[in-house]
């Protein structure tokens, strides 16, 4: 069949005819709306929302639209027709010469109706009929301008022009397989100029080969009568019934568009879909977010607006993608080779630079291509370049990376950044100089025993336990004590132990306290370092001895009370090492005394004295912290307690 060459065509060289004679003859030209011209093919999918619609606009100025969009709303206002309409319009698009109905669902044809103002040469479909109301709205609208196509039928836009566009009916009706199903009856229209090849195909359906759905997978047919193309318009907005590896091994598209809504109820595009296209190394770009699949940044942009690709026709030339935050290159088939590789700069860590160990850091770079980088690896060494671990393999192209810094103090760090492109150029460069990795982390430690609360007696053995942690390694611990709290003095333990020691044994001195405290303190190899403390005091008292006949006491002592913490009944125990005069006094943390008892004569021995929380005013004593202090002509104890009530 002869190709068909589109009656505005002929209309445009007439019309450029009057244009001229009527410059010669110093008319004022004509005002002719028509769309912006960049001297490439511009295929525009538009944001439909859960619909398709796309336009072509040739170098030369002619249009043809493929489906319209749908006539209900889904998601987010504007409806459809309205969000279509507002890109024609912003498109400088008033006339399509071409209209293609890829098949009747509403989400496809539901618009045609609804764009005053444009005007439409002639509506191509499969023929046949469907019985809803979008399809009788799209019949009548088309009236007499209806055509229907015939598989092979090719249109020729521009066509006086050397590089002409060629649409083709590759397919359509389900291509000779027998099926009611409206999806499977979808146009498959191929669009090229030159060396670059699209296919638009609708909701095409397709299954595994040799599964049980054979009368639906129609794209395993048609994929070999298509050919090799540079972009694939997604079937079905990225549903999991479309997109096998039939077609795509006999298409080999490079990039996808998906034309999906936000909050669509389909959960379009699919996990299946976009896996089996990232498998085959396709890269998609979606009109909006959709409600299924999450994007994989390395694999898929999302616009939330329309897609333009601006197609050349030349061999191995250039293509655009470009959409809101998205300006991405693609090549075309033909004889031209890319054989130029990326380039990469390093800017972060490039030489002279002093990272912390085991803290996150970025990796910055920009990497560059004559057509475009896919992918970056990410390598670091620590021996300036003799061995390399890897950061990150076939990364996005973002210029910046975070990096888990290892634990690894070194001063010959470098990194690695190697860029690829689609032909399997690769480009690569490291850091100009080496860059410090140094330990900053302190350690942490912990002191286990003595804690606050234990009571030893002087001259016993005892044994201190502690924790300690590093983000790279313990160096040494050193380990002190106090008798009055923290401003000391302080005495060492011991010095300097080797890491991995976790206690000691400590001989208790022969002073006694209620303020002793242990302090641990940690060191790393950068001699980082921690330091804690017991969470509270521990007491040492005198010990009481016996000897011989009968008790001599050669102490004085204050015994902690029992119970403690204590309610109800509390026993105070005491000894005096000869005779004395003596007071037993409980006072709060203020100082304050709360209860006391007076003992004008003691001789040596030991006491027991019982409390049972009433003051000398008859109320029980608040619960809370208190001290039990004995006077005595031979001395002072003191000792802490906690009251319940």
């Amino acid at each position: 069949m002869p190709p068909y060459v589109p009656g505005r065509a002929r209309a445009l060289l007439r019309s450029a005819m009057l244009l001229a004679a009527l410059s010669i003859a110093g008319a004022a030209p004509l005002a002719v709306a028509a769309p912006a011209l960049n001297g490439k093919l511009q295929v525009v999918h538009l944001d439909a929302g859960q619909g398709d619609a796309a336009v072509i606009i040739t170098p030369g100025g002619q249009v043809a639209m493929f489906d319209d969009g749908t006539n209900f709303t889904v998601g987010t206002s504007p409806p459809s027709c309205a969000l279509v309409l507002s890109q024609l319009q912003a498109l400088g698009i008033d006339h399509i010469d071409l209209h293609f109905a890829s098949h009747y669902h509403a989400d496809h044809i539901g618009c045609i109706t609804s764009f005053p103002g444009v005007t439409i040469d002639a509506g191509w479909d499969r023929g046949q009929s469907y019985t809803t109301q979008t399809y009788t709205n799209y019949v009548n609208y088309l009236g007499a301008k209806r055509h229907t196509l015939v598989k092979g039928q090719v249109f020729t836009l521009d066509s006086l022009s050397s590089h002409p566009v060629r649409v083709t009916c590759v397919a359509l009706a389900g291509d000779g397989i027998s099926t009611s199903d409206e999806n499977s009856k979808c146009l498959v229209m191929k669009v090229s100029y030159g060396e670059y090849d699209e296919v638009i195909g609708g909701d095409l359906t397709g299954y595994p080969s040799g599964t049980s759905s054979s009368n639906t997978n129609i794209e395993t047919k048609v994929g070999a009568e298509v050919g090799k193309v540079e972009v694939y318009k997604v079937h079905h907005h990225g549903s999991t019934y479309a997109s096998y590896d039939d077609w795509l091994n006999a298409t080999t598209p490079k990039i996808g568009i998906i034309s999906c809504g936000t909050g669509n109820t389909y959960g379009h595009p699919t996990a299946g879909a976009l896996t089996r296209l990232h498998m085959k190394g396709v890269r998609t770009y979606w009109t909006e977010l959709g409600k299924g699949a999450s994007p994989d940044p390395i694999w898929d942009k999302v616009a939330n607006n329309q897609i333009r690709i601006n197609a050349v026709w030349q061999p191995g030339g250039v293509d655009s993608v470009i959409a809101p935050g998205i300006a991405d290159t693609l090549t075309n088939s033909g004889t031209a080779v890319d054989g130029t590789p990326p380039v990469v700069l390093l800017t972060t860590p490039n030489g002279g630079d002093t990272l912390s160990a085991g803290v996150t850091s970025n990796v910055i770079w920009n990497a560059s291509d004559n057509v475009a980088v896919t992918t970056v690896d990410i390598d670091y060494s620590l021996d300036n370049g003799a061995h390399w671990t890897n950061i990150a393999l076939t990364s996005a192209n973002t210029g910046s990376y975070s990096w888990a810094v290892p634990n690894t103090p070194s001063t010959q760090g470098r990194v690695r950044v190697t860029a690829h492109d689609a032909a399997g150029n690769t480009g690569s460069t490291l850091s100009a100089d080496a860059f410090v990795i140094a330990d900053r982390t302190p350690p942490s430690a912990w002191v286990i025993r003595p804690n606050g609360g234990e009571s030893y007696v002087a001259g016993t053995a005892q044994t201190i336990t502690w924790n300690t942690s590093d983000n790279v390694a313990i160096d040494s611990v050193n380990v002190a004590y106090s008798l009055q709290g923290v401003a000391g003095p302080w005495f060492a333990i011991t010095q300097t132990l080797a890491a991995g020691t976790d206690s000691v044994s400590w001989t208790v001195p022969a002073t006694a306290t209620d303020s002793g405290l242990v302090r641990v303190t940690a060191f790393d190899h950068a001699q980082n370092l921690a330091v804690d403390l017991g969470d509270g005091f521990f007491h040492i008292t005198q010990p009481v001895l016996a000897v011989g006949s009968g008790d001599r006491f050669l102490a004085l002592a204050l015994y902690r009370p029992s119970p403690n913490p204590g309610h109800g009944q509390v026993t105070l125990r005491f000894a005096m090492p000869a005779a004395s005069v003596a007071r037993l006094d409980m006072v709060d943390v203020s100082g304050r005394r709360v209860w006391g008892r007076d003992f004008p004569s003691l001789s040596a021995g030991d006491y027991r004295v019982s409390w049972d929380g009433h003051l000398p005013d008859g109320r029980i004593a608040p619960a809370g912290a208190y001290f039990v202090r004995l006077d005595t002509g031979l001395g002072q104890r003191t000792t802490r307690f906690v009251w319940l009530n």
